[in-house]
């Protein structure tokens, strides 16, 4: 989980102790955290692929980052004391 925990605060460096915190008590969180991640990653891979069909992915993966990305930051906006 530690690649997942940084990789989240480096996206959200103001919010580091609601994440830790998040991530500590609501395994819903970790997983979203660890799904935003994981999606990241495989933009990040499609993005330097040249394979016909990359750009197809590339927008699919954008979309769904955005999205993660928005629930986080909604998460961690409705816990941040």
């Amino acid at each position: 989980m530690s690649g997942t925990a940084g990789f989240v605060l480096h996206r959200f460096p103001a919010y580091r102790d609601v994440i830790l915190l998040r991530l500590r008590t609501d395994s819903r969180f970790r997983t979203m955290c660890a799904d935003y991640k994981e999606a990241s990653d495989a933009l990040a891979s499609w993005e330097q692929s040249a394979t016909p069909r990359a750009g197809d992915f590339v927008r699919d993966y954008r979309r769904l980052v955005a999205e993660l990305e928005r629930d986080i930051l909604s998460d961690l906006l409705e816990h941040d004391t």
